[in-house]
């Protein structure tokens, strides 16, 4: 009984843990397990749970080395993954007795959604300038573009003054420019709820977020990003790792239904030309309960994509508080009747066919 608590001593475990990764990824985890002590330690076993459930052996360790365990691990949970201890035990040396105790190790690992590279969207088209400036229709403002002469009005720069224009009309006449626009795509996550394992819905809902923001950004777009979880925002610019790292810290909750947030969007769809939603079958997503709110979305702004994630095709959701499939095919007419082009997406469907086949649909 008391020779495999002496077994223990003097061990020492160092986890090699990856500091970030996407999300079913499998990575490297490595554990080293150095023997501190003057004395061979047997029958090392080594539980661990970071990323995944995982367990090492070694057999022998001999005074003053250490070894070095390879675990490859799938990155199962999106978020930040910490862990600070590993569970150490031994039965040594005649198995008829366990000794386990934990060990300090502490790692973090921060799990991306998955991204799906999606190449030629039809609802995302490229932007005309590497300054991501939108000039296909133009509109007075400040930009570089010359539009024409026109007469002064009060808060009109000086600078602007066509002088010439001026002395042939007796009045004071100023350039008018075209306003630059950034052309933007935004996307809102509806995060009222989640359920299930593995891949959850929200889940699903995170990486077709960040896969579309990836491709608006690399037809460069801005994108901006809202989530009914506490009504958080975010503008993405030229920093993936923040875009990435606000879906995978995105938790469920915050009691704000995905109606109420498309009918607070204000400033969030200003110069969006293209607004994404992601609509998980939750009950509370009925047809009737959304159509008012995306119709005056799609009445707002020029093209609404509405993602349908069908929440009884996840594992672990049958308790969970879904629409049935009458009801599914009920809100696919209702969004689409509410001027929004709409997409199916299954725990299994291939996002880069399911969404490079949305046909394009825009308010006139």
């Amino acid at each position: 009984l008391l020779l495999p608590g002496r077994m223990l001593r003097g061990v020492e475990i160092e986890r090699r843990a990856p500091g970030q990764a996407f999300q079913g990824e499998e990575v490297r985890v490595d554990l080293v397990v150095t023997n501190r002590s003057k004395g061979a330690r047997l029958a090392l076993d080594v539980r661990d749970e970071h990323l995944e459930r995982s367990r090492a052996f070694v057999l022998r360790l001999p005074p003053g080395e250490r070894a070095v365990v390879e675990t490859r691990r799938r990155a199962v949970a999106r978020g930040p993954s910490r862990t600070d201890h590993v569970v150490l035990s031994s039965g040594a040396p005649f198995g008829v007795a366990e000794r386990r105790r934990r060990l300090a190790a502490a790692s973090e690992t921060i799990v991306y959604p998955r991204v799906v590279p999606l190449d030629d969207l039809p609802f995302i088209e490229a932007a005309p300038t590497p300054e991501r400036a939108l000039h296909s229709v133009p509109r007075r403002g400040t930009g570089p573009e010359y539009l024409g002469i026109r007469e002064y009005r009060m808060g009109d720069s000086l600078r602007h003054v066509h002088w010439p224009s001026t002395a042939r009309h007796g009045e004071v006449m100023v350039r008018e420019f075209e306003r630059e626009q950034t052309r933007r795509v935004a996307i809102v996550i509806d995060a009222i709820a989640d359920a299930g394992t593995g891949e959850t819905p929200l889940d699903r809902c995170c990486s077709i977020a960040a896969s579309v923001a990836f491709a608006a950004h690399g037809a460069g777009q801005g994108v901006r990003l809202v989530s009914s979880a506490g009504g958080r925002a975010m503008s993405f610019g030229r920093d993936p790792n923040a875009l990435l790292r606000w879906l995978a810290e995105l938790r469920p909750g915050g009691g704000v239904t995905l109606a109420e947030v498309l009918e607070g969007l204000g400033r969030d769809v200003l110069g969006a030309e293209t607004v994404l939603v992601t609509v998980p079958t939750w009950r509370a997503n009925a047809p009737e309960v959304l159509h008012d709110a995306v119709a005056d979305l799609a009445w707002r702004a020029p093209r609404v994509v509405a993602a349908i994630v069908e929440v009884d095709t996840f594992a672990g959701t049958e308790r969970a508080p879904t629409l049935d499939p009458r009801h599914v095919d009920a809100l696919t007419d209702t969004l689409w009747a509410a001027g929004a082009t709409v997409v199916r997406v299954g725990a299994e469907t291939d996002l880069r066919a399911a969404l490079g086949d949305v046909p394009t649909r825009t308010r006139a």
